[in-house]
């Protein structure tokens, strides 16, 4: 026995590897927004202190640099540092002021006043060049601002700014630790929300495979349950068509079984009838003996027209490949059927028209082609007033061909238009075997249409006369039959 995958559990695996690349998404979603957020924060403490320093330098251009020069004893200069150092207080950091000399004039921790201090980023900020900040270790950054005249390209000093930025680091490591709890607990809710949808859609599984081992056993009539998912509930309905279908033709079947069965049994019932009444009587009258067996003849002939029916029906059964396909003259095909038709209309004085709108010619089996035909005038005058009209038309288009009989008889009930192409089905079961019907004519002439890629309709009204409709290909669409 062949083993095969279960779904359920490469369906969990593979869900579970979905979530697992999904977090992994969102994981290098949210490490880049707190990456851009924690440039976006740091962004704005260099802005914050460049602020700070271009206000300084304005102090500093208003109030001259000896203001501002720790080794000064004026009070002016003493009253200047102290704001520079409440300065440096903001930063959470360190101020320095440095001359054209590179000689550090204020210096906020008190250890480089009166010394000179050179640094590249220094000499190039001398030079009037805008210098970027720059990161100390990890807690601290470092921001130049030059000091110049007003009107004057000149500078006269520069700032060094060195401030903390230890409260933008608890930011960000609050933001990444957030981060990895939501990108677990997003991790967490969806597994178990996988996990839910998996167990109910494996109780849908198990729950259909029950229903489907029931039918199987033959303890379940009813079909599979419709409802649950749209995919179980689209399933199910397909599958109780199936099985309804299925039905059907069992129930046809049987039917048909049935109605073959009664069929055959009764001609050779009314000539066991006919033989037994002849040979329970002595000395038989000849013109007796005569009219019994003529009856069991006309039984006999009955009998074999049902077999010869029974017989082209199951031909028509067969694959299409049975088709002999030749190109035929569709016109003189009628003319011919209504030629050999017309003596058994004229005994009831039944008018039989022709009306050929074109010269036709399509891909056909002739033969089979002929007895649906056939099947289709005959009955036109068989269920027809005496005195009455068939009228038959063959008209044609681009792909296909048509052929109406139409006539003037009794018609179909409207209740019964579904049925007449059922074997065996009678309308009027009496009526139809007065005029020798085997109730298997529109049933062969359907089969031999539905062969040649066509279709037949019915329209029709009791007490009125019917109309049927052929419509056949005019190029065999099938494969043809060699010879």
């Amino acid at each position: 026995m062949r083993k095969t995958l279960s779904y359920i559990p490469f369906g969990a695996v593979l869900g579970v590897l979905v979530l697992v690349i999904m977090d992994l998404f969102i994981a290098m979603g949210t490490a880049q927004l707190c990456v851009a957020y924690e440039k976006r924060v740091l962004e704005q403490r260099v802005t914050f202190v460049k602020n700070k320093c271009s206000v300084l330098s304005n102090q500093i251009i208003n109030n001259g640099l000896t203001a501002y020069n720790m080794l000064n004893p004026k009070d002016s200069a003493e009253q200047r540092t102290n704001e520079l150092k409440q300065f440096a207080v903001e930063l959470d950091g360190r101020v320095l002021i440095i001359d054209r000399g590179f000689r550090v004039l204020a210096d906020t921790y008190d250890q480089h006043c009166g010394r000179c201090y050179m640094a590249r980023e220094m000499i190039r900020a001398m030079g009037g060049e805008e210098v970027n900040y720059r990161r100390i270790g990890d807690s601290y950054i470092q921001v130049i601002t030059n000091v110049k005249e007003p009107g004057s390209d000149e500078v006269t000093a520069v700032i060094i700014a060195v401030a903390s930025i230890q409260d933008s680091n608890r930011l960000a490591s609050y933001l990444w630790s957030q981060r990895a709890t939501l990108s677990g607990l997003f991790f967490l809710i969806a597994l178990i929300f996988s996990a839910a949808v998996i167990m109910v859609v494996y109780r849908s599984f198990r729950k259909t495979q029950r229903q489907l081992d029931e039918i199987n056993a033959g303890h379940n009539e009813e079909g599979l349950t419709e409802g649950g998912f749209r995919e179980f509930y689209s399933m199910a309905v397909t599958f109780n068509a199936i099985i309804n279908k299925y039905k059907e033709l069992e129930n046809s079947r049987q039917q048909f079984v049935s109605n073959v069965s009664h069929e055959l049994k009764t001609p050779i019932t009314s000539m066991k009838i006919l033989a037994d009444s002849l040979l329970l009587q002595d000395n038989v009258p000849a013109e007796l003996y005569a009219e019994f067996m003529n009856d069991i003849a006309h039984e006999i002939d009955r009998e074999n027209r049902i077999i010869t029916d029974l017989l082209d029906l199951v031909k028509m059964d067969k694959t299409q490949s049975d088709l002999n396909i030749d190109v035929v003259n569709i016109n003189e095909l009628l003319k011919m059927i209504l030629r050999r038709i017309s003596p058994i209309a004229e005994k009831r004085g039944i008018a039989l028209h022709l009306e050929t709108m074109r010269q036709v010619t399509a891909e056909v089996d002739e033969g089979k082609l002929s007895l649906a035909c056939t099947n289709l005038i005959e009955n036109a005058v068989k269920y027809n007033r005496d005195g009455g009209r068939v009228d038959v038309s063959l008209n044609a288009d681009h792909k296909f061909f048509y052929i109406r009989v139409k006539d003037t008889g009794v018609g179909i009930p409207e209740d019964c238009q579904d049925k007449i192409f059922e074997r065996f089905y009678r309308v009027d079961k009496a009526r139809s075997r007065e005029t020798g019907g085997t109730g298997l004519g529109l049933a062969i002439s359907r089969s031999v249409i539905l062969l040649h890629k066509g279709s037949i309709r019915v329209h029709s009204k009791e007490g009125e006369g019917s109309t049927f409709i052929v419509r056949i290909p005019l190029n065999y669409l099938g494969v043809k039959k060699e010879t």
